[in-house]
């Protein structure tokens, strides 16, 4: 069978929070071009597989001496379903192609529209959703956020006095593209990113200067307040850990749970010692990933 259950999740729920896990069965070959080629995952399984349980063992907090422990609290890992999807022998062509290689770079970028279809056709509705590539030229991996259904239910919150919603349904999943030879913290990294949501909260990367979202504010001079969230007032990041901020930025960060680390959207490779796995997220970010995730395993 090309699906897999890697772990069951809540079983007393037809719809439980679910990852999916897939191998990418062709490329668009560069991106917006209309060309696909074999995605040469398709005839590695040991290559997939081997990906898979990185990507778990990431997300539940499992690699050596990994700190951030996203889906690995007790009361959340239970209910978190976990599949994989490695079906090589899919017809060529636009719609079952989810990864494209940039043009001008080297970074594999989700085709996201393709990703509910797709998963439609193997009887599985993800939350979040990585498509795993063996490309011989691209490997650095990107994600884009969730669309939520807003028309539908969710656990309201308040961000500096605005109400958003943890919506409990997508309409678009969050995707990720990732190469198989992923390592680290970049699993968790981008599945940060596909978590959030475009309407709701938008986790950015900290290591450029970012607009504004959800862990990025933008001005000089740094306040010391970042956010009220839910009433508790969280505060700025002055100095960016070690790493600092450049003198042309604007963007500032949030308030960090191991200041001696980059956050975990921040440039995690550059954490001393050399170990990027003690990052962690920052204050908002964790505190927004976990209620998001709570409020879709209440669904």
């Amino acid at each position: 069978m090309p699906t897999k259950t890697i772990r069951v999740g809540d079983t007393t729920k037809p719809d439980p929070f679910t990852v999916a896990i897939i191998a990418n069965p062709y490329l668009e070959a560069p991106w917006n071009s209309g060309t696909f080629v074999p995605d040469p995952i398709t005839t590695n399984q040991p290559a997939f597989d081997s990906c898979v349980n990185y990507i778990v063992a990431s997300l539940f907090g499992g690699l050596a001496g990994q700190a951030e422990r996203l889906l690995g609290d007790l009361a959340i890992a239970p209910k978190v379903r976990v599949l994989s999807v490695f079906d090589p022998g899919v017809p060529s062509g636009d719609q079952n192609s989810l990864v494209a290689q940039d043009g001008v770079s080297n970074l594999l970028v989700p085709r996201r529209d393709n990703f509910k279809p797709f998963l439609a056709q193997h009887g599985v509705e993800a939350d979040v959703a990585y498509a795993v590539s063996l490309s011989q030229s691209h490997t650095r991996a990107s994600a884009w956020f969730t669309t939520d259904d807003d028309a539908g239910p969710g656990n309201n919150f308040t961000l500096d006095g605005k109400t958003f919603s943890h919506r409990h349904r997508n309409i678009t999943p969050g995707t990720i593209a990732i190469h198989s030879s992923a390592t680290s913290m970049t699993a968790v990294h981008e599945f940060g990113h596909a978590l959030s949501s475009y309407s709701n909260g938008a986790v950015l990367d900290l290591y450029v200067d970012s607009k504004l979202g959800l862990n990025n504010k933008r001005g000089r001079p740094i306040p010391a307040s970042f956010a009220t969230y839910d009433g508790v007032v969280m505060a700025s990041d002055p100095i960016r850990d070690s790493l600092g901020y450049p003198v042309t930025w604007q963007s500032y960060h949030c308030e960090l749970i191991t200041p001696a680390f980059p956050a975990l959207m921040d440039n995690y490779w550059m954490a001393p010692g050399g170990i990027p796995e003690h990052c962690q997220h920052d204050r908002i970010t964790r505190q927004f990933l976990m209620d998001r995730v709570r409020a879709k395993i209440s669904r």
